[in-house]
């Protein structure tokens, strides 16, 4: 008796649960993503490559890097340049973190391989940052692209 009381009382709680979501963020959600089909993803200038990041430095183009990799993955391989910007994921979404970023320039995201940029430039996008970019494939390729033919002259 007592399992089959429990069993229900879970049956009930697991049911509930699962029908249980945020409609109006859903809805949101729904509106940024609806338009997202494969044409739009492939003509999508969301996405920066290495080699352009390199020949906009070399060029001097107004631009910030913004480094969001942990604390630890920072103090490793650290982004120095002085248009580099480096504010962790975790702490990205705060008012005064989003204060620092600029709204005039190019804002181009870097995190190791370009997974977390993306998600953190879809949420920067969503908040009105319209300039964002991401390093396709991250800090990874932009370090296989600084050679000293592709390097900024200093």
């Amino acid at each position: 008796m007592k399992k089959t009381i429990l069993l229900s009382l879970t049956t009930i709680l697991l049911s509930t649960a699962s029908f249980a979501y945020d409609a109006n963020k859903a809805e949101q959600l729904n509106g940024f993503y609806s338009h997202l089909t494969q044409k739009t993803c492939a003509d999508s200038k969301m996405f920066v490559k290495a080699d352009s990041i390199m020949k906009m430095y070399r060029d001097n183009k107004d631009f910030t890097l913004l480094d969001i990799r942990t604390d630890s993955e920072a103090n490793i391989v650290a982004l120095s340049a002085k248009n580099a910007l480096h504010i962790p994921i975790e702490k990205l979404f705060t008012k005064a973190n989003l204060n620092k970023l600029p709204t005039n320039k190019p804002l181009i995201v870097v995190c190791h391989s370009g997974t977390r940029a993306t998600m953190a430039a879809v949420g920067l996008k969503e908040l009105g940052f319209k300039n964002t970019q991401v390093l396709k494939g991250g800090i990874i390729a932009l370090s296989a692209t600084d050679t000293p033919k592709n390097a900024p002259i200093q």
